[in-house]
């Protein structure tokens, strides 16, 4: 009986196929801030994440980060997860875990069109160093939903409080 359960996972999506999924940019991403908004007292928010395809298989999921200028995400890694990270626009650097104590973490351009891919486990940080432009990323990772750990340092402590995104 076991034997028949990889045939039975192949054959089975031919007979009963699944209906696409579709996720809409306007349910992602933010509206553009009205005039009044953007001079506001309140601090603007400068890394937005989104996730796009989430609990559709377990096999993968889709998020979007977008990091205003001047801004980065927290250091962070994604558990067990691998990802796949996809430069829609702007330019910046994905920082990943420095090799030892004393070095500074290692630094990889980011351009329109670039992809980059993050071992589990892999401390990473995103950064947008320009004055005027987004960054859009879209991150796939393996597994039905994402993980984020931020973390407070390189090799530091899991953040407690404060958004798991």
């Amino acid at each position: 009986m076991a034997s028949l359960l990889p045939l039975i996972q192949d054959i089975l999506p031919m007979i009963l196929p699944a209906s696409v999924s579709l996720t809409k940019a306007a349910d992602i991403l933010p509206p553009e801030p009205e005039p009044s908004e953007a001079e506001g007292a309140s601090p603007a928010v400068r890394v937005i994440s989104r996730h796009a395809i989430v609990d559709k298989t377990d096999r993968m999921c889709a998020s979007v980060l977008i990091l205003k200028p001047n801004s980065s995400s927290s250091i962070r890694h994604h558990g067990e997860q691998e990802t796949i990270l996809y430069t829609v626009s702007g330019k910046g650097a994905l920082l990943s875990q420095p090799k030892g104590d004393d070095e500074e973490p290692q630094r990889h351009e980011l351009g329109p069109g670039d992809f980059a891919f993050i071992p589990a486990w892999t401390e990473h940080q995103a950064v947008n160093e320009s004055e005027e432009a987004d960054l859009h990323l879209v991150l796939i990772r393996s597994g039905g939903q994402p993980v984020e750990v931020n973390l407070t340092d390189w090799g530091g402590e899991q953040v407690k409080d404060g958004p798991n995104r």
